[in-house]
């Protein structure tokens, strides 16, 4: 075993120092960048020769053992003892199989395996390893050459950093999903105004879509009604609009959006009605309604839109998207 040592050791001194035809250089960056590959292989190869002595020296010791109780009489007495557990009426076969996994020696024949050993009264009893142990072992050792190979070799395995950051991009895909899934849960009970200039764009894109026709590009208002001043039909806080774009206006030939919008989308277009009150529209309609005053928190982000810092015009955002 120690000279396998030393000559692979050899092999490991030696081998960049090797010609095999090849010039100095060629072989240096070989074995720089084949360095850990190498390092491994030979680490398993050590393993596998390492295992491989030690089967062959537990079947020695056995076979010098089983010879050595073949002189003192013990086998054939142990040979008894297991065909009489063998046959022993009236075990099950569970029973059976737990003595065999076990192969423990009954109470009544441990003065067969007592040793020489004692201290204070106690004597030691030359028990075998259960078989269930010993499986238990073999597994571990078989188990660890997987592992080693998989992660160490092969490198098939994920590291502990490599899981780390596929559960880092998994949680942020599961946040994503989340905070997308909460545009549903928009009403007009909760709906607050969308200040993002991504919102404000969409906003905009829907309702040169769809509402435009109805109440000018510009808000100023047509066969509905004006937008850019400060009376309302029916409300000009973001909760009216909110609904009155979510159930519409029937009886005025305003179509109900909220099966060809999302809540999301209603909210960006609520938005964008909503912020152009104070616009300057080029021919704006005659006051309809009531005059409706917002409050503080209302007026927040009320201003003009081409005065609004987060407004963007972007005409191809959303394209195609309807609404009213």
């Amino acid at each position: 075993m120690m000279k396998l040592k030393c000559t692979l050791m050899t092999l490991i001194v030696f081998l960049p120092g090797v010609s095999f035809g090849q010039d100095a250089g060629a072989q240096q960056s070989f074995f720089e960048q084949y360095q850990v590959e190498l390092i491994l292989g030979l680490t398993v190869l050590i393993s596998i020769v390492a295992v491989a002595a030690m089967y062959v020296l537990l079947v020695a010791l056995k076979v010098v053992l089983k010879l050595k109780r073949a002189e003192m009489g013990i086998e054939e007495e142990e040979q008894e003892l297991i065909r009489a557990l063998e046959g022993e009426e009236n075990v099950g076969f569970w029973r059976r199989f737990w003595n065999r996994l076990n192969a423990s020696v009954p109470v009544a024949k441990e003065h067969e395996i007592v040793t020489d050993h004692e201290y204070d009264g106690i004597r030691e009893l030359d028990n075998r390893l259960p078989p269930w142990w010993l499986y238990g072992f073999y597994a571990s050792i078989l188990f660890a050459v997987v592992y080693f190979i998989n992660y160490e070799v092969l490198g098939t395995g994920q590291s502990q950093d490599e899981e780390f950051q596929a559960e880092m991009i998994r949680a942020e895909e599961d946040v994503e999903t989340y905070l997308a899934s909460l545009g549903d849960l928009i009403d007009e009970s909760n709906v607050t105004l969308a200040t993002e200039a991504s919102d404000i764009n969409a906003g905009k894109a829907i309702y040169d879509a769809n509402c435009s026709v109805c109440h000018a590009a510009d808000g100023g208002g047509g066969v509905g009604p004006n937008f850019t001043d400060k009376y309302w039909l029916h409300g000009g806080d973001m909760p009216s609009i909110f609904k009155t774009i979510k159930y519409g206006v029937p009886s005025k030939g305003m179509i109900a959006w909220e099966a060809q919008l999302s809540p999301k989308k209603m909210q960006q277009v609520a938005t964008y009605i909503y912020m152009m009150e104070g616009n300057t529209a080029a021919n704006p309609k005659e006051v309809q309604g009531d005059l409706f005053e917002r409050n503080d928190t209302e007026e927040e982000g009320s201003e003009d839109l081409e005065s609004n810092p987060n407004y963007v015009d972007d005409e191809a955002a959303l394209e195609g998207d309807a609404c009213c």
